[in-house]
């Protein structure tokens, strides 16, 4: 009798053992297949890497200029930068050459697209960026 327990309770672990390691193993081909690399698991790669939310705390960028006067944005003309990349192709000039436009206040200004080039911000799109660029006209 000693010998029947003793075999029941073995026998018991093994059942146990082998039931626990199937269950293991069809876990794993459910989810990984008949692979030992299972390649299933990883997360497909459709995000960037990197942060594309563009702070909103960046100052104006001002035109850089070659005497030693003080440009302030009152001086400036305020204008959308689609609208001056419009005003600009519309003209037809090169870079180089000045070309006039109207900025938001409904003044005329003028400026040089080469002036202005710097001054994109490529982390935005064009209709939602306001340059400070070129002069009135008198």
């Amino acid at each position: 009798m000693n010998d029947d327990v003793k075999g029941y309770i073995y026998g018991t672990i093994v059942i146990f053992l082998i039931g626990v390691m199937a269950w293991v193993g069809f876990l794993y081909i459910n989810s990984c297949g008949f692979t030992l690399t299972c390649y299933r698991g990883e997360l497909p790669v459709y995000r960037t890497p990197v942060p594309t939310l563009v702070p909103a705390t960046m100052p104006v960028m001002q035109p850089e200029t070659s005497s030693s006067e003080e440009v302030t944005t009152q001086e400036l003309c305020e204008v959308n930068a689609q609208a001056l990349i419009e005003a600009w192709v519309v003209s037809g000039v090169a870079e180089t050459q000045t070309f006039q436009f109207t900025d938001d206040n409904g003044l005329t200004c003028q400026t040089t697209f080469a002036e202005a080039k710097s001054l994109f911000d490529n982390t935005q799109e064009l209709s939602s960026q306001t340059l400070f660029v070129g002069k009135p006209v008198q």
